[in-house]
């Protein structure tokens, strides 16, 4: 079990290091057209998250 999350661990740290490597290389303007993409998909889950409540 513990090579299993240090294998896990180990992998999600290369995700994130890949993403950040990516995010330097993009430029300004591409930056925020992927950060406003991310955050209309998270409005758009949590609207859906809400209206499963109502």
């Amino acid at each position: 079990m513990m090579m299993l999350e240090l294998m896990r661990l180990t992998r999600e740290t290369d995700e994130e290091r890949r993403t950040e490597l990516q995010t330097m290389k993009m430029g300004a303007r591409r930056l925020r057209a992927r950060q406003r993409q991310e955050r209309r998909i998270e409005e758009a889950l949590m609207e859906l998250a809400w209206s499963r409540l109502c």
